[in-house]
């Protein structure tokens, strides 16, 4: 029976470069299988008998030499080798020659399956490796030379170049779900200093995010960067609710920078900072970001639609800042999704919801007290 290896993304890219290549290689095909699905390859005991299954067709069926691809992505991340790299991939019609040939493991037409999660980012990085030991940035759909959908109708080659070469956009719908940054977050710190639950801090991040159209999950994983994963540390305190450094300025003292009264308005700032770089369209809510109006003065707005356009701009000098906040966002867009996200969301509502009940409690007290002294007062004078 012929025999399949599986390799996580940065083991495959090891074996790649070490081993000689003897042909030109220019191209980078996608395809998705259709057949195996991905629920397919989630309920087989053995995951190597479903490539085997690929293999069979290609050779039995098809007559080809061998299996058709040179790599298969599967559901968990995983990455199959098939055919010999050194060999021409039976892959798009006319245009095998220079082609490195990438099959990903299910159907992502619209309205079947999703492409995303642990197997989205391993492609990610497969293709990013690729582009680099190849020297290459040549992605081609095998739609591109065919009447298919492949590699789904689902997939958009722009937002996926975008991805594959960093340029991801800060405007947008967030990406990573609750659980997935819930989950990086505690892998890291287990008692992250913030005045409310990990669960609310999320849903502050995820909510005001939508509001103003700025990705949640970005600005989440740029708030781990800029606090040590909420341990501070440098200017800026936990009790300022300051979760981007706004106004933490080199010199400043500790504790100097903005303060925010809640973790709710400290979010909402600064999501409403990275709006303010990433697009010239006005805020949705009342500004509470104190720097929002030095952007405006110094012509700012709009100049960083992108996480690396951040560099030297948010950071000064800034080598590098946009890249590590994508590294982060990777890590958290690794963790497996939990499917109970909405329940976590609706938790984390539940207990906003009692603790702003308990404040309004306490606050009628004090407004009873505070009438009654007025009463007094008032009956007072009327003796005078």
């Amino acid at each position: 029976m012929r025999k399949f290896q599986s390799y996580t993304v940065e083991s495959y890219l090891t074996y790649l470069r070490s081993i000689k290549i003897t042909r030109e290689i220019k191209d980078i095909h996608l395809h998705h299988t259709w057949k195996p699905t991905k629920k397919s390859y989630q309920l087989a005991s053995n995951k190597e008998q479903v490539i085997y299954g690929m293999w069979r067709y290609h050779t039995e069926t098809l007559g080809w030499q061998d299996i058709g691809q040179h790599v298969t992505v599967s559901p968990d991340g995983l990455i199959w080798d098939g055919r010999d790299v050194n060999q021409m991939p039976a892959s798009i019609t006319g245009h095998n020659q220079k082609a490195f040939a990438i099959e990903m493991i299910g159907n992502f037409d619209k309205g079947q399956e999703t492409f995303e999660g642990v197997q989205y980012e391993a492609m990610v990085k497969l293709v990013r490796g690729l582009f680099t030991i190849f020297k290459t940035k040549n992605l081609i759909f095998h739609r591109e030379h065919s009447s298919k959908t492949c590699p789904g109708s689902s997939l958009d080659k722009v937002l996926l170049l975008n991805r594959i070469q960093n340029k991801i956009e800060i405007l947008g719908k967030a990406v990573a779900t609750h659980g997935q940054m819930k989950q990086y977050l505690l892998s890291i710190n287990a008692s992250p200093k913030i005045n409310c639950s990990v669960d609310a801090l999320i849903n502050y991040y995820l909510e005001e995010g939508n509001i103003e159209g700025v990705r949640g999950d970005i600005a989440f994983a740029q708030a781990l960067k800029e606090t040590g994963f909420f341990r501070y540390g440098g200017i800026v305190t936990p009790e300022q609710n300051n979760y981007a450094g706004l106004g933490a300025l080199n010199g400043n003292k500790k504790g100097e920078g903005a303060s925010f009264p809640t973790p709710r308005i400290g979010v909402r700032a600064h999501i409403q900072h990275l709006k303010g770089y990433a697009t010239k369209v006005a805020l949705k809510q009342p500004v509470v970001d104190p720097r929002y109006v030095v952007l405006q003065n110094a012509g700012l707005l709009g100049t960083a639609p992108t996480v690396t356009d951040l560099n030297g701009k948010w950071a000064v000098p800034g080598t590098g800042y946009g890249e590590s906040i994508l590294k982060i966002l990777e890590k958290i867009l690794s963790m497996p999704a939990t499917g109970n996200d909405n329940i976590i969301g609706n938790t984390a509502l539940l207990e906003e919801a009692k603790r702003l009940k308990d404040k309004i409690s306490t606050l009628e007290l004090e407004l009873d007290k505070y009438k009654g002294l007025l009463n007094d007062i008032l009956n007072q004078i009327k003796e005078m």
